[in-house]
């Protein structure tokens, strides 16, 4: 949420560096999320530390979402083996850098700054459109953040940004560069193309024995390497299993029925529409005319108001904050408009278009939803009992299959599978649960050891039990000797079909024309429309556009299309370049991200410096506790 708040903050500019949510640890507290002595300080710059639980915190917000893109929640481990938990390290060493740097150059922000950037964010702003008291409370405790914690980071985060602008704002690229630049990324080249398909050269004989030989070795690895497989099973514990077998009384339930019934029930709610004037007399006059047949959207259209800016929405009577407006609006009939209603900034008109009457739940409707909550609630605090006895039956040396029956069910056994959870048909096991953790772990054990219990998202516990590891190899020649000769044969071609490509592009450049090449296959030459630097389609792959905008008008080159394989034999017929001057428009956007993407280096390079004057720390030990502990150290919500 802070980091939406930054980037809504008025008055300053610059965006880079700005850094992952810092939510105020001082109002939770984080000393008790390690125990013991172990340092948790994951990382020092200058004299101030970056401390593990900030840091695990930082992490996994930054995983959860990375995993949106992915499609599923990734594990700790996971990132780490990405390279994200690197990332957000060296962001949060970064923006510590800048923190430092500007206290020790005494770049502060002064309260009153302060207060009116937060004044001036959106983010607080009510449905008038000006800072709300109550909207901005709601939104901290909504967010869990305190305003005393908010004013100091923003203080932090401006102090920051002045930094950044006297160093890199305001950079301009020499025009006569930036033209130069212009014309060569904007290069546009038109072609005339012939397709040399796998068809169109020999296939190739039969392989020697050394010829076999000599491709396995080299080639062997890549193509013909056998990954690991593992076998085990795997016992899940959840919430759901537990609350199945848990009695809630119907005492219990319309209990939770009293307390909880306002949830239940559908409030009244009304689309509302509503126009502002400064002052009462304008508000009264623009109310008379419709009186005299003006329409509301008229009004509108008198102050250049799009529907968007008139329209509220459907809302409840809780969530207009303005108590006069709320009355008004829910006092109205259907398609009336109000009498001038005074506002925090002036004078509205409310009218409403549309009524979704309240409804009261009945019992019944939610008597099965409450109990199944009661019993998840419930569910919760036994499952820890139930997961200390499958772990108590381990620690005495029971198999997992054992094991289970403490609690009646049942290991499920997974055939064998490769770390990407494929089975040696190349599909996904049916028996393969969904979650990666289970994977991940079971990854991470070999046969004969005890496995952590470990947590997935939704709260439940897992244990996995590893009884065989088949280790990856390179399969002797022999016993894929067909599908070698396949894969000889196959290169071979693409190799013949290449050589074919270069011949004739070296005919091309002796002076015949791509025409006359093409009639000696019975075909003529495509034109291409316009192609520029660094595009791809099914047609041309990065590698041939990158070879045509590599050579002069009139000569030709050649290389692999965008999908297939075949080869494109291509001659050049027209270069036009990008026109800074004829294209001004252009010319100035480009300019302007030109000159943002040399101040972004700049920034950079001052980062770097900055860094390395006051000295920058890792503890990977920390790192490796911190994230490797989670489990341990509680791993709840912040």
């Amino acid at each position: 949420m802070l980091e939406r708040l930054r980037k809504n903050a008025s008055g300053f500019v610059a965006q880079i560096f700005i850094g992952l949510l810092v939510l105020s640890f001082a109002v939770w507290g984080i000393n008790d999320i390690f125990t013991g002595s172990v340092d948790t300080t994951v990382a020092t710059v200058g004299d101030q530390e970056i401390d593990g639980g900030l840091f695990l915190f930082e992490y996994r917000r930054d995983l959860n979402q990375r995993s949106q893109s992915f499609g599923r929640q990734l594990s700790l481990q996971e990132g780490q083996a990405l390279g994200f938990d690197r990332r957000v390290l060296e962001q949060m060493v970064g923006r510590t850098a800048l923190d430092e740097t500007a206290r020790n150059l005494g770049i502060t922000a002064g309260e009153d700054l302060v207060i009116e950037d937060i004044r001036n964010d959106p983010a607080f702003q009510g449905p008038t459109g000006q800072f709300d008291a109550n909207t901005f409370q709601q939104t901290l405790f909504s967010n869990g953040i305190s305003e005393a914690f908010l004013i100091d980071d923003r203080k932090r985060f401006i102090a920051r940004q002045q930094l950044i602008e006297a160093v890199s704002s305001e950079l301009d690229v020499p025009s006569g560069f930036a033209q130069q630049m212009y014309a060569v990324l904007n290069e546009r080249r038109t072609a005339k193309y012939l397709t040399l398909t796998p068809e169109m050269v020999d296939a190739p004989g039969e392989p020697t024995e050394e010829d076999l030989a000599n491709f396995y070795e080299v080639r062997g690895q890549g193509l013909f390497r056998e990954p690991e497989y593992r076998t085990f099973a795997y016992l899940t514990l959840t919430p759901n299993v537990v609350a199945d077998t848990i009695e809630i009384s119907e005492e219990a339930i319309r209990e939770e029925y009293v307390l909880r019934k306002a949830e239940f029930d559908q409030v009244e709610r009304r689309t509302i529409q509503q126009i502002s004037y400064p002052t009462l007399e304008e508000a009264q006059a623009a109310r008379a005319s419709l009186n005299e047949g003006k329409t509301f959207a008229a009004l509108a259209d008198e102050q250049e108001l799009q529907p968007a800016d008139y329209q509220l929405g459907t809302l409840s009577r809780a969530e207009i904050f303005d108590v006069a407006i709320a009355d008004t609006a829910f006092s109205l009939e259907e398609g009336k408009v109000s009498d001038p209603v005074e506002g925090p900034i002036g004078y509205l008109l409310i009218r409403i278009t549309g009524v979704i009457p309240a409804v009261e739940s009945t019992f019944e409707d939610v008597r099965q939803r409450l109990r199944d909550d009661l019993a998840a609630d419930r569910a919760y605090d036994e499952l820890f009992d139930l997961a200390n006895q499958v772990e108590d039956a381990r620690a005495g040396g029971a198999p997992l299959a054992e094991a289970a029956t403490v609690l009646g069910l049942t290991a499920t056994q997974v055939p064998p599978v490769t770390q990407a959870g494929l089975g040696r048909n190349g599909q996904r096991p049916a028996a393969l649960p969904s979650e990666e953790a289970i994977l991940t772990s079971t990854y991470t054990t070999e046969p004969g050891d005890e496995a952590p219990m470990g947590e997935l998202a939704d709260g439940s516990f897992f244990w996995v039990e590893v009884s065989d590891i088949t280790e990856a190899r390179v399969p002797a020649l022999e016993d894929v000797r067909d599908r070698v000769i396949a894969a000889w044969k196959e290169e071979e071609r693409e190799a013949s079909l290449l050589r074919l490509a270069a011949d004739l592009s070296a005919r091309i450049n002796s002076g015949e024309t791509i025409a006359e090449v093409a009639e000696d296959f019975g075909r003529a030459p495509i034109e291409t429309p316009e192609l520029r630097r660094g595009m791809t389609n099914e047609t041309f792959s990065r590698i041939a556009i990158n070879n045509m905008f590599a050579i002069p008008e009139g000569d030709a080159t050649y290389g692999p299309v965008g999908f297939g394989n075949s080869v494109l034999v291509m001659q050049v017929t027209d270069v036009v370049s990008g026109d800074a001057l004829a294209e001004e428009d252009g010319f100035n956007g480009f300019s302007q991200q030109l000159s943002a993407a040399f101040s972004d280096d700049l920034m950079v390079q001052y980062i770097n410096a900055i860094r390395s004057d006051l000295g920058v720390e890792i503890n990977d030990r920390a790192i490796a506790y911190v994230i490797g502990g989670e489990g341990q150290a509680g791993g709840g919500s912040y």
